[in-house]
């Protein structure tokens, strides 16, 4: 039967990041309605993916909304919670000692990349199916490396860092970012045999749908929902960038006609 589960540390994960986001807000100046909505968002959807039937699902049924279920939690949530931190905010929250370490680009690129990659492995998302506690710690995990790989790519959190790339430099990122998930994606989508044993003999809520069609489905999720949040962030940079170009351009001509009417 398909319910609602109630997790009480889901829900107690939830206040605790709701209170923190308060406490940060409420330290600083400059954080703005903008910001809690940002967060509350960010909370909702960590909420949808796991305390809706869309959990229930991905744990006892089906592969493919378990995908979409890490895409909800690594992918999704992690730019709206970061979108819910001011400038001074993320001041605060880097000195905390190793935390700008690690949101650097090249090592949040590493590390949310062998989070990606190792976690579904097979052996690995298999024991999380049959085990609660690494599969909360899977998905802690899979926020974690979504709040590092976005943290470059954003405006406010990337302004903190030793090396602020380009907006050409945050573009290539993104591809970059791409190539783990992709590799995985891939690897379901077009292997013939089932990756994951626990699916095999799970129910099947639809008859025509296999446990090797369900693979391929999964794949297909990871691959397009996740290459759709990261094309959100890459186009709002690139018109960021383009806007940025065309100021300037137009200080530059009101610059030379102000000579020459000298």
């Amino acid at each position: 039967m398909i319910g609602w589960p109630v997790d009480p540390t889901v829900y107690a994960g939830l206040v605790v990041l709701f209170l923190g986001h308060a406490w940060l807000a409420g330290s600083v100046d400059d954080a703005q309605r903008k910001h809690t909505l940002y967060f509350g968002l960010g909370l909702v959807t960590l909420w949808v993916a796991l305390e809706t039937p869309l959990d229930t699902i991905s744990d006892y049924y089906l592969d493919s909304v378990h995908m979409l279920q890490h895409v909800l939690l690594g992918f999704v949530a992690p730019p709206l919670m970061l979108l819910g931190l001011s400038p001074q905010m993320v001041g605060r929250i880097v000195r905390v000692p190793g935390v700008r370490a690690i949101t650097e680009p090249v090592p949040a690129l590493v590390i949310a990349g062998l989070v990606m990659v190792v976690w579904h492995v097979p052996a690995l998302y298999d024991a999380t199916l049959y085990s609660g506690w690494l599969h909360a710690i899977e998905h802690v995990m899979f926020i974690a490396a979504g709040l590092l790989m976005y943290w470059p790519m954003l405006e406010a959190t990337s302004a903190r860092a030793r090396w602020n790339m380009s907006p050409a430099a945050k573009l290539l990122y993104m591809l970059v970012a791409t190539l783990p998930q992709d590799g995985v994606a891939l690897a379901l989508i077009f292997s013939r045999v089932p990756f994951y044993e626990y699916y095999t003999h799970a129910p099947r809520l639809i008859s025509s749908l296999s446990p090797l069609i369900d693979q391929t489905v999964a794949g297909a999720v990871l691959m397009i929902l996740g290459k759709a949040t990261l094309a959100v962030v890459a186009i709002a940079v690139f018109v960021r960038w383009f806007g940025g170009e065309q100021r300037a351009d137009q200080i530059d001509l009101a610059s030379l006609q102000s000579r020459r009417v000298r």
